[in-house]
């Protein structure tokens, strides 16, 4: 071993032995946890996704509300992204279905569609931003708020929630 006058600084550029034990750190790595096959893909993937016209919104807050009617639950959830808030209620239908009912911020017109597992369904905003679907089936589901005429800003984006359950 060498002694410490011998042993190089951090500022020193890398020599023969960095280079063989780094080597042997990298073939240690691609032997225990080798990279993906399609790694190289799915990052082109991603970068591609930057680019599309979508705006994704970020869920802001779920609340439980007591329902009208004893036991039962009204859930609000607010959804913000950079050009537009989305406040949803859902509400228990007494058929198994849900009603959701939701409000654009700011206010305008839109069309929405809000996909679920066993459909797709479409509705328009009023002025005040206003839309119902008043019946939904349970499980998973996502609103996608359709684009609006492009402002100077970069609103009139289409926006899409996160995934939900109803």
């Amino acid at each position: 071993m060498s002694s410490p006058e011998e042993a190089l600084s951090a500022d020193e550029p890398l020599n023969d032995i960095d280079l063989s034990v780094l080597d042997g750190i990298r073939e240690m790595f691609r032997v225990a946890d080798p990279m993906p096959a399609d790694l190289p893909e799915r990052i082109r993937f991603r970068l591609a996704l930057r680019d599309l016209e979508i705006e994704v919104a970020r869920l802001t807050e779920e609340q439980e509300l007591a329902g009208i009617r004893g036991a039962e639950l009204s859930r609000t959830i607010t959804f913000d992204s950079d050009s537009l808030t989305i406040m949803i209620r859902i509400d228990s239908n007494r058929d198994g279905t849900v009603r959701v009912d939701g409000w654009l911020a700011p206010p305008q017109r839109r069309e929405l569609e809000l996909k679920t597992t066993a459909e797709s369904l479409s509705v328009s905003c009023d002025d005040q931003g206003r839309f119902a679907f008043a019946r939904v089936p349970r499980g998973t589901a996502q609103l996608m708020v359709r684009a609006a005429e492009p402002g100077p800003d970069g609103s009139g984006r289409s926006v899409v929630t996160p995934a939900l359950i109803l």
